[in-house]
């Protein structure tokens, strides 16, 4: 077969729609390498992603890559005469009918139709056109969820027949059983706690980091909390909670890499997953994978993701979330039984059996 993959966020997204498009496509080439793959991307960047067993795809005149990709790929998909094109970031180009090809699209969450107070108003019309657009033309819809699946049915009346529901892959770089050498240079190199819970993901309203640092006071946690992720002006409001009640141990990281954050997760006492709502969560598996208990709030896909192996709160109630946080903190016993039940949870996500299943869809 001939395979195509809108491959702009695997260029260019360090995090999020990047780490799932890199991992799928990985796996995949890995899996059936008979097969020929093509990315489609508006320009190269290979500082992210190398495309060994794959053909790169470009426009003929890069200073248009943006309209290329939105109303021309279509196009240069029917010249390649692919026989599947997988939109692997919510939507497809406009132009897509021009080729022949089976389309497929992943779309991982409709947060802005539920939620639209976190969305600029222009950005939730361009998301709500686009995933309209994709759900009406692709053959197939990959959700990454039964949530993402039933919000799909709700809010766009997709055509269920036609959704699958496949789970985001966890790259194995989290499965690696790092030396005590790399493990206490990471920790040295960053100023890491002894001991520390670990929030990972962008600092913004959603994750709802608050809500953890007002429950640490409150309950008098003395564990330090770790913040991981991209900045923005939610940082402000967190920074002025912390300087007001003179919280001294709560430290912030915004440029951590890929290989880095592993170490971070296996150094950690447990991750805190206190999101008001996601498409999937995959911080919650890449913790499991790391043999770290999960401490997660009882809202959108969560029990999807980290099934009996999780802790869960109310994600609005404070003395909920410390209580949660001090049973697993203070009970061995309770830890091990979750990190336990989370290896076996995290097999749902193993990389070669998401190719799999995906394989089928295209075959199909």
């Amino acid at each position: 077969m001939k395979i195509g993959f809108d491959a702009k966020r695997i260029f260019f997204n360090r995090s999020g729609l990047g780490n799932y498009g890199r991992n799928n496509v990985l796996s995949i080439i890995a899996s059936f390498p008979d097969n020929e793959y093509f990315l489609f991307t508006p320009k190269i960047n290979t500082t992210l992603f190398s495309a060994q067993g794959s053909k790169i795809v470009t426009p003929e005149y890069p200073i248009l890559g943006n309209f290329w990709r939105y109303l021309s790929m279509g196009k240069t998909a029917q010249s390649l005469h692919l026989d599947v094109f997988h939109g692997l970031s919510n939507e497809l180009p406009r132009d897509i009918e021009k080729s022949k090809a089976k389309k497929i699209v992943t779309i991982h969450d409709t947060i802005f139709m539920r939620f639209p107070q976190w969305y600029k108003w222009h950005d939730r019309m361009m998301y709500r056109k686009k995933t309209i657009f994709a759900c009406q033309h692709a053959d197939t819809i990959v959700a990454t969820s039964e949530q993402t699946k039933a919000d799909l049915i709700h809010f766009f009346n997709a055509d269920k027949s036609k959704i699958e529901v496949v789970y985001q892959p966890c790259n194995q770089t989290f499965n690696t059983n790092f030396s005590q050498e790399n493990l206490q240079n990471i920790r040295k190199k960053y100023a890491l706690p002894e001991q520390y819970m670990l929030m990972v993901g962008n600092i913004e309203p959603r994750k709802n980091i608050l809500s953890v640092i007002q429950a640490k006071k409150e309950q008098n946690i003395d564990l330090p909390l770790v913040i991981v992720g991209k900045k923005s002006q939610y940082l402000f409001t967190l920074e002025n909670y912390i300087q007001k009640h003179n919280i001294k141990d709560i430290f912030f990281y915004h440029c951590v890499s890929n290989e880095e954050l592993p170490i971070f997760f296996q150094l950690s006492t447990m991750l805190i997953y206190a999101s008001h709502f996601e498409g999937f969560g995959i911080p919650i598996v890449e913790a499991m994978q790391c043999g770290v208990p999960v401490v997660v709030s009882n809202n959108s896909c969560f029990f999807e993701t980290a099934g009996d192996a999780g802790l869960y709160f109310s994600a609005d109630n404070i003395e909920d979330i410390g209580t949660k946080i001090a049973t697993v903190y203070n009970n061995e016993s309770l830890k091990k039984q979750m990190i336990n039940n989370g290896f076996q949870q995290v097999k749902k996500f193993n990389a070669n059996t998401i190719a799999q299943q995906l394989m089928k869809i295209y075959q199909k």
